[in-house]
């Protein structure tokens, strides 16, 4: 299964920190392997600061 059609495990941000609010700017998602070896990541931007966050993505709520 190829990973554009299967819902990420993880999403992958850069995060700004600044003096009085955080930016948070999405730059890809990863997938876990199905072995559990390991995670595949795909940006669609790469930060300059080099640093990236993975988290859970939340669940979508109906309304």
């Amino acid at each position: 299964m190829s990973n554009s059609t299967k819902t990420p495990d993880f999403i992958a941000y850069e995060v700004t920190e600044n003096q009085d609010q955080n930016y948070w700017n999405r730059v890809g998602a990863a997938w876990n392997h199905s072995d559990g070896e390991g995670i595949n990541i795909q940006l669609s931007s790469i930060p300059l600061s080099g640093k990236i966050t993975l988290r859970t993505p939340k669940a979508k709520t109906e309304g």
